[in-house]
């Protein structure tokens, strides 16, 4: 029978904490074919070019090279059998395979070869080369021009192939057929040397014999053993016998463009491929998702970021598709969240504008869903959103807790929201989406209850200064959580995670990080470092959207109106559309952004 745990142990739906990193040094699998290709495919032009290089280079050069021809013929090895007309003769032992190749590679068997060249067909000079070759060889103890190739047992029966390697095919023939003459030569001279010797020592023998009768008797043997012996060595023949005679070749060994080509292509694509892994085992880029599963970090889009902007791009074509998919991974987590606040970043400054363009592109598809979207852009002097939104035309109204106050003036940018949040708006850029902007690079002078490019600033004229982030002023949490509650979803655009901490700064209370990696740029490690500080500092990672550069729009080169950014041109229409649409709550004189102001 089966037993219900208790309700106190079983975790309710929706309290599930959002996906947290365990530990940026995670265990990585073993690499599987698939895994290999992906890993291979960024490198596949200079591996293809290296492979194309290699394989043309060796076949041109091979076709360059002198060809060389080979011809052979082959000797059989024989027992011997035993010598019956003399008991005190023995025939002599089959020569080894060491023997034979010692034997043909010898100085005496060389110039043996070299005195029956004269009598052959080939012309003087070619004569004369493959002489001084030979005796090359010999003096370097280095053979090419003669080998030998054996087949025999364990009582050395069997056959010896002598191979001969020249520039044509006419001096190979001839030079295989010399040295299997010039080695049969030695092995009958090497036959009758035993008979010769024991000849020599009879006839001196003979010499010594007395004239008394037993000494004649004596000497009638050895006279008749010496006859006997003579026809021997006349007789004698060795353990060599000649097989086959050498065919002329018709097709050289060598070169073989074809197969040296191919050869050197497939070591030039083995060779390309192995470095080509060393060096992304030495980079670790960020390719795609595969190379994240060993940190454990989900991946929750790939975004093709557009040529034309990601704000008109994100209601058409497959970068609203991709958006898509990363709607329905995120919401759920903000779901799960206490407050749906998502900080994005990017781990480095070189990517930091891809992080903003996601920041833009998400507000925008998640506004045109029907939901209320904020985007805070915490970038500072890095602010990209001023040129990827229409804030020029945009109406701004109060963000809550604050109200219209003539004496106060407005504070239309982050820094400024943070220090009076009483007078704080934002610029409604389309009908669900509101813009608070960071301050702009150059400030110029501020003077009391004036506003000067976006900021309204309280005191005597002042030099404006770099100032500490608004992200670590005690009161950003709270301030975020009131502006939040109006809205649906904050997004906010921090700076680069490794650069400076104010996007750990931002998080703290929120639903967590939104990490943006492009896979032009980023490198393991440094996902790896800003895994380390958000578990370090306890501030869940929702996961990490991975972008790639998309293709330039068509008119992206085209002249634009003077103080047009290049975002703002594409989409001022519809978003003049939208606020005709819902304009939000009633503009007052000081709900215009400041710099046009004084326009008509």
């Amino acid at each position: 029978m089966s037993t219900v745990p208790p309700l106190d142990t079983v975790p309710p739906p929706d309290t599930e904490p959002p996906f947290t990193p365990v530990s940026p040094a995670a265990e990585r699998d073993d690499i599987e074919l698939g895994q290999l290709v992906r890993r291979l495919r960024p490198f596949a032009l200079w591996i293809g070019l290296a492979t194309v290089a290699a394989t043309a280079g060796v076949y041109l050069s091979s076709r360059a090279q002198p060809r060389v021809y080979e011809a052979a013929t082959s000797l059989m090895s024989v027992s011997g059998g035993r010598d019956s007309a003399a008991e005190f003769s023995v025939r002599a032992p089959p020569v080894t395979p060491g023997a034979v190749e010692e034997v043909l590679h010898s100085t005496e068997l060389v110039e043996d070869i070299i005195r029956r060249l004269p009598g052959t067909s080939l012309p003087v000079p070619e004569i004369q080369a493959l002489a001084a070759d030979l005796r090359a060889e010999v003096k370097a103890q280095r053979f090419g021009l003669l080998r030998l190739r054996s087949r025999v047992d364990q009582q050395q029966r069997g056959v010896y192939e002598i191979l001969a390697r020249a520039g044509s095919p006419q001096t190979a023939k001839t030079l295989a057929g010399l040295g299997a003459r010039s080695l049969l030569a030695w092995d009958s001279k090497r036959a009758r040397q035993r008979y010769t010797r024991a000849r020599q020592t009879l006839e001196a023998q003979l010499g010594a014999t007395g004239r008394d009768p037993a000494g004649r008797a004596a000497r009638s043997q050895v006279i008749q053993n010496i006859w006997e012996l003579r026809l021997l060595e006349s007789s004698a023949a060795g353990t060599l016998t000649l097989v086959s005679q050498p065919v002329t070749p018709t097709t050289p060994l060598a070169p073989r463009p074809s197969r040296d080509a191919a050869l050197a292509g497939l070591l030039a694509l083995l060779g390309s491929s192995g470095a080509a892994l060393l060096l992304h085992r030495f980079q670790r880029r960020v390719r795609g998702a595969a190379d994240l599963e060993a940190l454990r970090l989900r991946v929750l889009g790939e975004l093709p970021l557009p040529g034309q902007g990601p704000v008109a791009s994100s209601r058409t074509g497959a970068f609203l598709g991709a958006l898509g998919y990363l709607r329905l991974q995120l919401m759920p987590l903000l779901a799960r969240a206490p407050q749906a606040t998502v900080v994005v970043c990017a781990p480095t400054e070189a990517q930091g504008a891809g992080a903003s363009a996601v920041v833009a592109a998400l507000a925008a598809h998640l506004g045109a869903s029907g939901l209320r979207v904020l985007v805070i852009d915490a970038q500072g002097g890095r602010s990209r959103q001023r040129h990827l939104w229409p804030l020029h035309i945009a109406a701004w109204h109060p963000l809550p807790g604050a109200g219209v106050d003539l004496a106060y003036g407005v504070a239309t940018t982050l820094s400024q929201a943070c220090l009076n949040p009483q007078v704080a708006q934002v610029a409604r850029v389309s009908s669900h989406v509101d813009v608070l902007p960071a301050d702009e690079p150059a400030q110029g002078q501020a003077v009391r209850g004036q506003a000067v490019r976006g900021q309204a600033v309280r005191g005597e004229p002042i030099q404006n200064q770099p100032a500490p982030s608004p992200l670590h002023q005690v009161n950003f949490p709270e301030l975020l959580e009131r502006w939040g509650s109006a809205y649906d979803v904050v997004l906010v655009d921090a700076p680069p995670l490794l650069s400076v901490p104010d996007a750990l700064a931002a998080a703290s209370g929120t639903a967590g990080l939104l990490l943006v990696a492009d896979v032009t740029r980023a490198r393991v490690p440094e996902l790896e470092q800003a895994l380390g500080l958000a578990v370090t500092t306890s501030i869940p990672v929702l996961g990490c959207v991975l972008t790639r550069p998309g293709r330039p729009a068509p008119n992206a080169g085209r002249a634009r109106p003077s103080g047009y950014p290049s975002e703002q041109a594409n989409i001022e229409l519809s978003a003049i559309t939208a606020l005709k649409t819902d304009p939000g709550p009633k503009a007052t004189a000081h709900d215009r952004h400041p710099s046009w102001s004084g326009r008509s």
